[in-house]
């Protein structure tokens, strides 16, 4: 008769007791002064409501290489829960749990650090996967890619099997799609990182992953000897649908500083999120994905040398140290170019009560307010709360989820994406606004029933114009200015050029968007 598992409360997480001893003597606890890094770097809420009260199963037993991290790894996850109100933390490392009755329990799993575990019980080894076929998620943290050598189907599940790991130091990671929900907290192009680095084999494939980091091979040391992979695909995290299941794993979190690293426990929180099914996010597989998203084919707007490829007055903007510099009457300054779905990313620097805006999909250069939508620019920073006409607002139609802008003097970050009728704007590292045009129907109303002064519903304001920049009589400064055009439906997209100011063929777009 199988024996059932008890619930005990220890240290604020739940633990699933008759736990079996590890391979090796068990790692140090966190200590307090770690946990005190994890609390204030982890984030306050999570980016998505749960659907429900969600319970995530933390499994840490190692039949192989016990990494010293476990302790600090399981505490985070532990954290980031609690804090966020996402989910509940049960942990264990009893293969017991994995009898289907007891996994039941869980909404998602997690495979904390484990390596070489054998699945003996084969009852076992049909719940795991049925589990996940069934709706629920699994997670990996670091070295859940070493187990499963001699279960092809579990590893198929979790996307692949370490093949050594030639770096344990500084590398670059670059980030492979700004745009997709879970990356939001990365600036693109990537980061640096400290930590131990894999290389998989197979049955690692893009084909069947959505490849979210990767090692940067351009930004890395590339010298090692035990570099097996020929083709340069070192990925370093990735989602997965495995029938009705999500699969979200993650190779960083062999070093403990990880764990109270701001961004990265974002990042694991937002995947935990993606696993247990409250945060949607596409999951496409990198090789379709990047026939859509054009990966990594940024082009520079602004060339920091002069005004190339702008339109303004001659006696107007002007490029001083790589950076577009306002002066007195300058006016708006535009692309030549025409832009429809695309990520815009920049940099922006305010004077003490400088009002700008950055304009998007214009059709009229000559009406630009009425022709096009503008993300507000202002120096609003002492402002507790953001409303509809301060920074990062989409101006007079939506107010920021909060104030992230800095004040005058400092330089801000901010991210535009348009895909056909959404709007998405990260500033400073997160995101303010998540804007479905389509929901505004009527003109000079929002939906929340306030009015704007647009006598065009949003929904059918142009979904192409040019990009450009307001000059409200204060100083202003931007630099940095890149964009990345997205794919239309069955086509390429690029800038095209018109020199006219009057609306012309306003096309909508249609986005398809260790050891």
């Amino acid at each position: 008769m199988k024996r059932a598992l008890k619930l005990t409360i220890a240290a604020g997480m739940l633990l699933l007791c008759r736990q079996a001893p590890s391979a090796a003597a068990a790692p140090k606890p966190a200590s307090p002064q770690q946990i005190a890094k994890m609390e204030a770097a982890a984030p306050a809420k999570p980016r998505a409501k749960p659907e429900k009260p969600r319970r995530l199963l933390v499994f840490s037993l190692c039949q192989g290489f016990v990494h010293g991290s476990i302790p600090v790894a399981a505490k985070a996850v532990e954290i980031l829960g609690r804090k966020s109100g996402a989910y509940e933390t049960v942990l264990s490392e009893d293969m017991a749990v994995f009898d289907s009755d007891t996994l039941a329990q869980f909404d998602a799993v997690a495979f904390n650090n484990t390596t070489r575990l054998k699945f003996a019980n084969p009852e076992h080894r049909k719940a795991l996967l049925d589990f996940v076929k069934s709706g629920k998620g699994l997670v990996g943290l670091h070295a859940a890619t070493d187990n499963f050598y001699d279960w092809p189907e579990a590893a198929a599940m979790m996307g692949g099997l370490f093949s050594g790991h030639p770096w344990n130091e500084a590398v670059a990671v670059k980030v492979e799609d700004p745009t997709h929900p879970l990356c939001w907290r990365f600036e693109a192009p990537g980061f640096q990182v400290k930590d131990e680095i894999y290389q998989f084999k197979t049955p690692y494939s893009r084909e069947n992953l959505r490849v979210l980091l990767s090692l940067d091979a351009d930004k890395t040391d590339m010298s090692k000897k035990n570099i097996g992979r020929k083709d340069g695909d070192f990925a370093v995290a990735w989602i997965r649908e495995y029938e009705k299941g999500r699969v979200f794993y993650c190779s960083l979190g062999h070093r403990n500083e990880i764990f109270w690293d701001p961004a990265l426990l974002a990042f694991y929180l937002d995947g935990i999120q993606y696993a247990l099914g409250d945060l949607p996010a596409d999951a496409a597989p990198s090789v379709k994905a990047d026939a859509v998203l054009q990966q990594g084919r940024w082009r520079r707007l602004l060339n920091g040398r002069d005004l190339e490829g702008w339109i303004c007055r001659k006696d107007g903007w002007f490029v001083e140290d790589e950076t577009l510099t306002w002066r007195p009457k300058s006016g708006y300054i535009w692309t030549e170019d025409r832009f429809g779905d695309f990520v815009l990313d920049l940099d922006f620097k305010l004077a003490k009560g400088t009002n700008s805006g950055i304009f998007i999909r214009t059709g009229n250069r000559g009406n630009p307010v009425q022709t096009g939508i503008e993300v507000q620019i202002l120096d609003s920073s002492r402002k507790a709360q953001a409303g509809k006409h301060d920074c990062g607002a989409v101006y007079d139609c939506l107010a920021p989820t909060e104030n992230r802008v800095r004040p005058p003097g400092r330089w801000n970050h901010i991210t535009v994406t348009c895909r056909a009728n959404k709007i998405h704007v990260a500033l400073n590292g997160a995101p303010v606004i998540e804007m479905d045009l389509d929901r505004w129907t009527q003109p000079h109303k929002n939906p929340d029933g306030t009015k704007n002064k647009f006598n065009t519903a949003y929904k059918d304001m142009p979904r192409e114009g040019h990009i450009g920049f307001q000059d409200h009589g204060q100083a202003v400064w931007y630099r940095n200015v890149r964009i990345m055009p997205l794919a239309e439906e069955g086509r390429q997209q690029t800038g095209h050029r018109d020199s006219g100011g009057s609306p012309s063929a306003w096309r909508h777009l249609v986005f398809r968007s260790g050891h």
